[in-house]
């Protein structure tokens, strides 16, 4: 064999060795929204973000029936990187004329009065968000692009 030959086939092995997507990384996980020690359940859309303090945040849809997330950092599913980070919830719903109405208590929509903290050391899908407070309830979206929500 030659010389080049070996030198060539030691790079290319040293190349696809460091390939990756370039990302930090993550792993997978995925839990349970609770408010008042029952699962969240509500009207509307619900999201979950867990904000690393040097990396990207991660997000999660919030399943309206159950409380249900999966953390999301660059694709679908891909999770969270580990460490302990900062956690918001929000919770809307279309009000009157149109905007955007938050139904949890206003300190969980920001990462600095949220409270909520995780630790996210190994895959999990039992990760538990609780919150105390009351949830407002949905304005009627039949009347809420009119102007008129009762009660808002």
């Amino acid at each position: 064999m030659s010389k080049y030959f070996l030198i060539s086939a030691a790079l290319a092995a040293l190349i696809f060795a460091g390939c990756g997507d370039g990302r930090p990384s993550r792993v997978k996980a995925s839990g349970q929204v609770l408010l008042n020690g029952e699962p969240l359940t509500f009207k509307g859309d619900g999201f979950i973000q867990v904000v690393p303090t040097d990396n990207r945040p991660a997000f999660g849809k919030i399943n309206p029936s159950d409380g249900t997330f999966t953390l999301t950092t660059f694709e679908n599913g891909d999770g969270v990187v580990t460490g302990e980070h900062p956690v918001t919830v929000l919770v809307n719903a279309l009000g009157p004329g149109g905007q955007s109405i938050n139904l949890l208590p206003k300190e969980y929509a920001d990462v600095s009065t949220s409270g909520i903290k995780i630790v996210i050391d190994k895959p999990t899908d039992s990760l538990k968000i609780e919150l105390e407070g009351k949830l407002r309830a949905a304005p009627d979206s039949s009347n809420a692009l009119k102007g008129d929500a009762s009660g808002f």
